[in-house]
């Protein structure tokens, strides 16, 4: 720009009218326009075109934006600055029509750099036209914005990010005048809006004053960024609130305003209640299934002990049983002896008959022999009484003996019944000792469970 003004300035110089255009030419003016142009160069990343697109020089300023060196670039079309998709639609061509046209055209552009490095700029293409007005070239100035830019793309994710979380988000400033509310909050303030002194669409621009019976605490806190982060509910009418505030800085640090995320907790609040009403049921309960638990194990012990005692008369009447059929026995072999016994009694009592018949015949020679005979026949008679009372008394005998085998043999059946069924009690009482202690456990798991819930 400086060579053109410069050149035009030459051109009146040399003409014939010098000597009265250069009188009309303010000199000053001249060199504060140089001045200017010079400055606008040095502030500015500049590059001239011809208005077919050919590159013909670039200051330092924009080789550096743009990362090439001159000798890259120069002959090179524009083209190379720009994504092929648009070098070759018709948009591209009519902005060079209208530069060939003589039309002044500025915006924000994005560019393509060596390497396909993504460059932003804000730039502005002069067509320059000659002593005819017909452009012959193209002067751009331009400025990098490449970091404004992407700050501007990241925070524009961050407000989309933030726009659509599902977590009610608040910004307020150092004087606690609500800023900024996200949809989900305004969501969440609906439920709430006739709880509050303002409308949903007034919140933004009122002070967190509009949520709190004591504002005075709260904007104590909230002016400090040393009480911050800070977690607290509060009640809002019927409704119970949970707040988590955080303070926001800026690059330095300063204390700018703070943020808090908040939720609407009254069903949370009300389930938590039934969660530490069902913690103590559960303690409760896991107190009466330890004690259930205890008198399973009592029952069981005392169980296993009548089992074993149970075995223990098993075995028992099982040896008397033997030794009770060996009496039985006994009295059957006294009893063949008895009527062994009775057997000889009568033969002998018998005999004494025959022998006192036999004395009567022999006279007086067999009294003596009679007497003899007379007393065998009395010892015969005493025996087969006593034979038959003995008898008797073992026929008692043998019958209370199989009385007696048959009710231990009946006990012993009974008993070993007994020791079955203890057995099988024992087994029963183990089982449910079992699931008795997974009840306790079960139940010990929920007074636990309710405990984790209750710290949420």
């Amino acid at each position: 720009m400086l060579g053109i003004i410069r050149g035009w300035v030459g051109y009146l110089s040399g003409s014939k009218s010098a000597s009265r255009m250069t009188e009309s030419i303010d000199i000053e003016a001249y060199q504060e326009a140089l001045g200017k142009v010079a400055a606008i160069e040095r502030s500015s990343a500049t590059i001239e075109f011809a208005m077919d697109g050919t590159i013909l020089t670039a200051n330092d300023a924009f080789l550096t934006t743009i990362g090439y060196t001159l000798d890259e670039v120069r002959g090179k079309k524009h083209r190379m600055f720009v994504e092929p998709e648009y070098a070759d639609s018709p948009a591209y061509q009519e902005f060079w029509e209208l530069l060939n046209r003589g039309q002044f055209h500025s915006e924000r552009f994005r560019r393509i750099g060596k390497g396909g490095k993504e460059v932003y700029i804000q730039a502005t293409y002069n067509p320059v036209l000659d002593a005819a007005g017909k452009p012959k070239k193209v002067v751009k100035y331009a400025i990098d914005v490449t970091s404004q830019v992407l700050a501007e793309i990241e925070a524009s994710r961050l407000r989309d990010m933030v726009e659509n979380l599902p977590t009610n988000l608040m910004f307020a400033d150092r004087e606690n005048i609500i800023r900024y509310i996200n949809p989900a909050s305004r969501a969440s303030l609906q439920k709430i809006a006739h709880l509050l002194p303002v409308s949903v669409d007034q919140v933004v621009g009122s002070s967190v004053d509009v949520f709190h019976k004591d504002p005075k605490e709260q904007r104590r806190i909230l002016s400090d960024m040393n009480n911050l982060p800070t977690k607290t509910q509060f009640e809002l009418g019927e409704e119970i609130l949970s707040i988590e505030v955080h303070a926001i800085q800026d690059e330095s640090g300063a204390f700018i305003g703070s943020m808090a995320t908040w939720q609407i907790i009254t069903e949370y609040a009300a389930i938590r209640r039934q969660v530490g009403k069902l913690g103590d049921v559960g303690h409760t309960v896991a107190l009466n299934v330890g004690d259930m638990a205890s008198a399973m194990q009592e029952i069981s012990s005392n169980v296993n002990r009548t089992a074993s005692l149970a075995k223990t008369a098993e075995d028992q009447f099982k040896t008397a049983d033997v030794s009770i059929q060996e009496l039985g026995n006994c009295s059957e072999q006294i009893g063949e002896v008895v009527s062994l016994i009775r057997e000889l009694a009568e033969q002998t009592n018998l005999l004494a008959l025959n022998a006192t018949i036999e004395a009567a015949r022999a006279g007086e020679a067999g009294r003596s022999f009679a007497v003899v005979a007379s007393e065998v026949k009395t010892l015969a008679t005493g025996t087969r009484d006593a034979t038959e009372n003995i008898a008797e008394r073992v026929g008692r005998i043998s019958d209370s003996i199989a009385e007696v085998v048959k009710s231990t043999s009946e006990i012993a059946k009974g008993v070993s019944e007994v020791s079955q069924n203890s057995t099988t009690v024992a087994a029963a009482i183990e089982e449910q000792s079992t699931i008795i202690g997974g009840m306790k456990g079960t139940s010990d798991d929920l007074v636990n469970l309710s405990m984790e819930l209750q710290k949420l």
